[in-house]
């Protein structure tokens, strides 16, 4: 999960992510089906977007180990497995709600949100793993307001289709494979950035999701 976190979330937003993070709770009763549920044996790890991509490293990680199999006295490993996986989970919701900036900040100097997905992806995302056919794919979740901005592309002016991204001499080297990669993209609507938040930059998202060889299977505007 890629969180910006440069600027306060409105209550939509707010909203929103209390919603997520319910989803992906295992303590609540949700189909492990369901797009965000952390199944057992599974890792959440969250990044916080951030200018030098050299410093970037998990913000947090919690894992949901599930049951263990191998306990003497199965009712202990769920009372006290479950109350002690529930105090990680309300401590891990409050560090994500603190991240966000109390107040509005002026613009960063960049926002290398691509640049950012050429650090994080290969680090979860193996050859192995998405050939394994039994293995759930790694959900790539982006929650920003998507205003790509650095020397190599910026969305605060005219920029090149999404497409154009793999095919273009100066841009190649932002290409990232997201094969065996699921992906969820929530814009954060910003009132100041209405002018670069238009239809076609939503969908531009899309389509570089696709365009690297991922699958959007969720896409909001909030």
């Amino acid at each position: 999960m890629l969180l910006d976190t440069s600027d306060p979330l409105s209550p939509q937003h707010q909203a929103e992510l209390n919603r997520l993070l319910r989803e992906m709770n295992p303590e609540f009763q949700v189909e492990e089906g369901a797009d965000f549920f952390v199944a057992p044996g599974e890792e959440l790890v969250v990044y916080e977007l951030i200018e030098d991509l050299g410093a970037l490293e998990p913000s947090m990680t919690l894992c949901n180990p599930g049951i263990n199999p191998n306990a003497r006295e199965g009712w202990r490993d769920l009372v006290e497995g479950r109350a002690i996986a529930e105090r990680r989970w309300q401590m891990f919701d409050s560090r994500i709600q603190e991240l966000f900036a109390m107040e509005e900040s002026p613009p960063r100097s960049s926002s290398p949100l691509i640049e950012a997905l050429g650090v994080i992806v290969p680090r979860h995302v193996t050859s192995d793993r998405s050939l394994a056919m039994e293995a759930r794919p790694v959900h790539l979740i982006l929650y920003s307001d998507l205003l790509q901005h650095s020397e190599s592309l910026s969305h605060y002016g005219p920029y090149p289709p999404a497409n154009e991204v793999l095919t273009t001499s100066a841009l190649r080297h932002l290409g990232t494979s997201l094969g065996g990669v699921e992906v969820s993209i929530f814009r954060l609507e910003r009132s100041r950035d209405s002018r670069w938040q238009s239809v076609d930059h939503y969908y531009w998202w899309t389509e570089l999701v696709q365009a690297f060889g991922g699958q959007v299977i969720r896409q909001e505007s909030i």
